[in-house]
């Protein structure tokens, strides 16, 4: 069985078009890192020139209006002297803090300032949030903000009882372990899972271009599925070197970050006016449950390959079965659908690993039920379920691997 394993690491690590996969993969990094890393441009930024402009000109307002009669003016501007008198001391406590370079200052009136703007703006006629959540036409703008707004409040709150040096880079998310964060909650996953589907699709296949070797071999087919099985999933973990070579780089321009950063988990049951809808979790552990989702996922994907290629024995069968498990769920995303379908119950639905650890699926769904545990629960069964279909599949003379 060490022979049979040795040989087939040594055929995944020549094939060409896993070599390819892996060169591309690694061009996509080194491209992201010295191009789309540096030009990355929050929306929510340590803006200092853009917190004294609003606070100006509020204060000029709130000057040219001392002495008058408020009995006389209109209640859309009595509204606006009640409220700039509250946030524009915010303001000023936050240039103050940046003047002193008082960076945990900053962030605990800046945590301040996200509620206080939350609470006033969302829903409401007379302010808007930061026109940036607004440039795509995205119908969902508004409720896109008051997430954001209420994830850095979040953050803040913890950055201002940190025991580890704060920076404009951590503020902004700039670092390399929060950059990877970024990354998880958005397409990488999906990218990765692809990747992995593409190793492995031609594990099982290829061997009948030479199955007087492959006969070579005496042990059984379940075994040899078994030993391609954990080939490939090596193989899949070498996905992540390049990854890492490119977070490196990152570290080294914009600082690595550390693992007890925050990273907020969205809360669906708590009330955010008063308990800000968001619980501490630290970078470290939203890494972990991540990864393991995602490692979750490549075991699935690996076993639909083989069991597809022991039924089908053919590549593309292999290519297009595995993208509708991937993809499966855009056939049925919508915002807020799951308040109406039990969404939880599809393993599609845990496709976006990121946004599953950290409850953003959850606002998007409007879906209290979407959770790291039984997603994990759902793809580790569906996971043993295929494998043990296809031992038994193998087991029939009519799907042995090598006719």
């Amino acid at each position: 069985m060490w022979s049979y394993f040795k040989f087939e690491f040594k055929q995944f690590f020549t094939n060409k078009k896993n070599l390819a996969i892996y060169f591309l993969l690694a061009f996509a990094t080194f491209f992201y890192v010295f191009k789309i890393a540096p030009a990355y441009n929050p929306i929510e930024q340590v803006e200092y020139e853009e917190i004294e402009a609003r606070y100006l000109t509020r204060q000029e307002f709130l000057d040219s209006m001392e002495g008058q009669n408020i009995y006389r003016l209109h209640p859309a501007i009595i509204f606006a002297i009640d409220i700039f008198k509250q946030i524009n001391p915010i303001d000023k406590a936050r240039l103050e803090a940046l003047d002193e370079g008082d960076l945990k200052k900053y962030a605990e009136v800046t945590r301040d300032w996200y509620y206080f703007t939350n609470a006033i703006t969302y829903k409401s006629d007379s302010f808007s949030y930061n026109s940036k959540y607004f440039i795509k036409n995205n119908d969902y703008a508004e409720d896109d903000a008051f997430y954001a707004y209420l994830e850095q409040a979040a953050r803040y709150d913890t950055y201002a009882n940190a025991n580890y040096e704060l920076s404009t880079e951590i503020f902004e998310q700039r670092t390399a372990l929060q950059t990877f964060e970024r990354l998880l909650k958005g397409l990488l996953p999906v990218i990765l899972i692809v990747c992995v589907l593409l190793l492995a699709i031609d594990i099982v296949t290829k061997d009948r271009r030479h199955p007087s070797i492959i006969k070579g071999f005496p042990i059984s087919d379940w075994k040899k599925l078994l030993v391609k099985m954990v080939v490939v999933l090596l193989g899949s973990l070498v996905l992540f070197v390049p990854l890492l070579a490119g977070l490196i780089i990152i570290g080294l321009q914009s600082g690595f970050g550390n693992f007890n950063l925050p990273s907020p988990m969205y809360a669906p049951h708590l009330e955010w006016r008063q308990e800000g809808k968001f619980e501490p979790m630290t970078l470290g552990m939203f890494l972990g449950q991540t990864l393991i989702l995602l490692l979750t996922w490549f075991m699935v994907i690996i076993n639909v390959v083989l069991l597809c290629s022991i039924i089908f024995r053919n590549e593309m069968m292999n290519f297009a079965i595995g993208l509708l498990l991937i993809f499966g769920e855009k056939f049925y995303f919508s915002r807020y659908v799951g308040y109406f379908w039990d969404i939880q119950i599809y393993p599609t639905s845990y496709i976006q690993v990121g946004q599953i650890v950290s409850k953003q699926r959850n606002f998007y769904y409007m879906n209290d039920f979407l959770d790291f545990n039984l997603g994990l629960q759902l793809l580790l069964v569906l996971a043993v379920v295929i494998i043990l279909f296809m031992l038994l599949t193998v087991m029939n003379r009519r799907y042995k691997l090598i006719k």
